[in-house]
């Protein structure tokens, strides 16, 4: 596979993780977050994270599809998650889901890691 190729697919894949944010928040986050989520204020901040994260990955896809370097939306994408994954892991954890902070270290740690690897790939 070629470098566009798995860019395009990694931002594929967090523009569906972001319709699911924009689409149904509280269900989609309650792993995370409990039932903040499904409360107007959580709802609100979810969607922003969403569309955050939809503009960010669509940054990606369109960079790699059109023979662009996509080192900056990609090593957005990592730092947005290193914000997550600090966040969550700064959060006192008494009032999360108990899979919670794992679940956050490997999914945002994953992609994370991923997204600042393919970055360090592009000129």
């Amino acid at each position: 596979m070629s470098l566009r190729s798995v860019t395009i697919g990694y931002a594929l894949l967090r523009i569906g993780y972001a319709a699911a944010l924009l689409a149904a928040p509280a269900r989609t986050v309650r792993p995370w977050l409990g039932e903040a989520g499904a409360v107007p204020g959580g709802e609100i901040a979810v969607r922003g994270l969403g569309g955050r994260d939809l503009v960010l990955s669509a940054g990606v896809a369109l960079a790699a599809a059109s023979e662009h370097s996509a080192r900056l939306p990609l090593a957005a994408c990592a730092a947005s998650d290193a914000v997550d994954l600090a966040a969550t892991l700064a959060a006192d954890g008494d009032g999360l889901p108990a899979r919670s902070k794992p679940g956050t270290v490997l999914a945002a740690g994953a992609f994370g890691i991923l997204g600042a690897a393919l970055a360090a790939r592009y000129d």
